[in-house]
């Protein structure tokens, strides 16, 4: 069972820095990388079957380093670490949820990718 007991959501009201492994830009697959497990259809699973809000939310994290760890853990996922600029102004909101590097991002799949700046191969 899922620890989670509170999620405490914020509004983006500050530009913010997080990294979001993905697939390359030039992949015909890369905008699902800002669609939910929810948005996708998949089942909720682990915090996302205790909590909706978790299974509507990205993960994402404050370190490029433990983004670059799971794309290459799981590669199914992208094989990329995209950096991500939250910006004010675009409905996202932020919740700092799981481990030490770990958020919850909420936003629309097209604003949350007008935000992308780089996209780099985890390599390693």
């Amino acid at each position: 069972m899922s620890l989670l007991r509170s999620v405490e959501v914020e509004v983006v009201e500050e530009p913010q820095r997080l990294y979001r492994v993905s697939r390359a830009r030039d992949d015909e697959r890369f905008g699902e990388a800002f669609l939910s497990h929810y948005e996708q259809g998949r089942p909720p699973r682990g915090p996302e079957d205790r909590a909706a809000v978790i299974h509507m939310a990205l993960s994402m994290f404050d370190s490029a380093d433990v983004a670059a760890q799971l794309a290459r853990r799981v590669p199914k996922l992208g094989g990329h670490v995209a950096a991500i600029d939250l910006l004010p102004d675009l409905g996202l909101c932020v919740a700092k949820t799981g481990g030490p590097a770990h958020w919850s991002v909420w936003g629309r799949p097209l604003q949350l990718a007008t935000c992308v700046t780089d996209v780099v191969e985890a390599t390693g």
